[in-house]
């Protein structure tokens, strides 16, 4: 376990630390796993999905429209300890459709796994989940906080060569990671200024700076990038539009 605990540290790409994280979980009983990043209030924002085994029917409908009932992520983050999501903490109150979301999971093959937040720099947080090759085997043996390291460690290298390999963390500063992070909440220049005690043309330059280094033409493209790299959680309808354009579009492809 401490080789495989090793290996995730020190993957040298995502491809690896796919394979590193199934292999660690698998020493568990868990071979299939799920990565969600990054996590915020808002189901409908910007969650990059990794799946490694787990049934692709679920993943389409996860993509397409059941990402919004999933409770679990919400849950993990609240809690901040892993847990068994067939035995859920007794103050949890589910509304109509998380409870038939989970429900729905037996039809996939998911009735039963164990899952944790986790939590990167920058604020960025992130949800991973694993579970049996069925999803029905008797998952109460596993080591719960043995588990929480794994998931915290293999999400920690997540972002680091999110960082390595992209390169944009590095490249914006802070108060353009600011400004970008208020651009991603729809606010104008004006609103972002009065917000950061800056004029309107100094957080234009800002706005300019920020295109080039994301290499972007206009604001809604620069706060995608930002969303899809965990830089930022958007609540603007613009681009939440475009990211289910972009599944869409991906799923069509």
């Amino acid at each position: 376990m401490l080789d495989g605990m090793s290996a995730l540290w020190t993957a040298r790409a995502l491809q690896d630390l796919r394979a590193d994280a199934v292999s660690v979980f698998s020493m568990m009983g868990m071979p299939r796993v799920i990565c969600l990043s990054p996590i915020g209030h808002d189901r409908s924002v910007g969650r990059t999905l990794v799946n490694a085994g787990f049934p692709l029917e679920w993943e389409n409908a996860y993509l397409d429209a059941r990402h919004m009932d999933d409770p679990l992520p919400d849950i993990a983050v609240r809690i901040g300890s892993a847990f068994h999501w067939d035995h859920l903490p007794s103050d949890v109150v589910l509304n109509q459709n998380e409870t038939t979301y989970l429900e729905d999971l037996k039809s996939w093959g998911m009735e039963k796994g164990v899952c944790v937040a986790t939590y990167g720099p920058a604020a960025r947080v992130g949800f991973i989940a694993a579970s049996s090759e069925t999803g029905q085997d008797s998952l109460h043996a596993v080591d719960m906080q043995l588990f929480q390291v794994a998931a915290q460690t293999a999400y920690l290298r997540y972002c680091q060569l999110m960082t390595l390999e992209l390169n944009y963390e590095m490249n914006l500063s802070s108060r353009e990671l600011d400004v970008l992070h208020w651009m991603a909440q729809g606010r104008s220049n004006a609103a972002i200024g009065e917000t950061l005690s800056l004029s309107p043309d100094t957080v234009g330059t800002y706005v300019k700076r920020i295109f080039a280094k994301l290499e972007v033409f206009d604001r809604t493209s620069a706060v995608m990038k930002g969303v899809m790299r965990g830089l930022v959680i958007a609540s603007d309808p613009e681009v939440e539009a475009e990211a289910l354009a972009r599944r869409a579009r991906k799923r069509e492809g």
